[in-house]
């Protein structure tokens, strides 16, 4: 007899607890939160001269209307976070500001030292809460990184600009898997990071050493496979394939990964867009 009810009581208790599994967000137990998503862009944007100059070409009779395109495009992309390569602060020939030209709507803009050709920027919808700029250690050109900490959840997110050396000779060639080694170093102990920048691989098994530290990616990772963003008739590149730009990350998920601006109309750099879902 103990044991009937043992059993009955036993049914009643699933019973209960199966009508408690259906009811429960109706009875105003409240739900786990989504993980928060991010959408995130990298544009090496080409000094606003297509690539061919390290600062703009564009005529001052035309400046209001090129500054109404990058606005649109910049708009499409309904970003959090915009990383740009090769940014330059005059937006024409006559040093119009860049920032209130085109990336006026962004409250939140990091701007790194103009040299030569490198010029780094992380344009955010976020304030951020401090910045560093770090020079890589070994380098070509005046290569550094944009350490940009912004709060996301409760939690402190790196969003890090780069752009690293190309193969302009043996010692740039060279210097490139330093400068990603010394990235994984740098934030080794950091939970959760978004990098963004024009890496200049010279095809995508440059990217396995972020692979083998736990990094995920958009561009090369198994979301969209490898999309070129840039085309180059160079022949002091060896390559056949150019995913140069990407958004490597640490403590996100990585998904809708896509290119736009696919016809090079504003720079010699397809835009890599993804959307991150961060993890707990």
């Amino acid at each position: 007899m103990l044991r009937n009810m043992a059993s009955a009581c036993l049914f009643t208790a699933v019973i209960a607890l199966a009508a408690f599994a259906t009811t429960g967000a109706e009875s105003g137990i409240p739900e786990a939160p989504a993980p928060p998503t991010l959408r995130v862009a990298q544009w090496n944007i080409g000094h606003f001269s297509l690539g061919h100059k390290n600062h703009s070409t564009i005529a001052p009779d035309a400046s209001d209307a090129r500054a109404a395109e990058y606005r649109a495009k910049i708009d499409s992309l309904g970003t959090d976070f915009l990383g740009v390569s090769e940014f330059d602060p005059a937006f024409d020939t006559t040093g119009t500001s860049t920032e209130e030209a085109v990336f006026a709507e962004f409250p939140s803009r990091v701007v790194g030292p103009k040299n030569g050709y490198q010029c780094n920027a992380v344009f955010s919808r976020f304030p951020c809460l401090r910045s560093e700029v770090v020079d890589f250690d070994q380098r070509y050109q005046k290569t550094y990184f944009i350490d940009a900490v912004y709060e996301i959840a409760g939690k402190e997110v790196h969003v890090v600009q780069t752009h690293l050396d190309w193969n302009a000779n043996e010692k740039a060639t060279d210097a490139r898997p330093t400068q990603i080694r010394q990235l994984i170093r740098h934030f080794r102990d950091v939970p959760y990071v978004i990098l963004c920048g024009d890496f200049n691989v010279c095809g995508a098994g440059e990217y396995f050493t972020f692979l083998q530290a736990g990094w995920k990616l958009a561009n090369c990772g198994p979301e969209a496979g490898c999309l070129d963003t840039h085309i180059s008739a160079d022949r002091r590149m060896p390559c056949r394939r150019f995913p140069l730009d990407n958004v490597i990350v640490k403590g996100f998920l990585v998904k809708d990964v896509a290119l736009d601006d696919m016809d090079f109309a504003l720079s010699d750099h397809r835009i890599v867009v993804a959307t991150l879902e961060m993890k707990p």
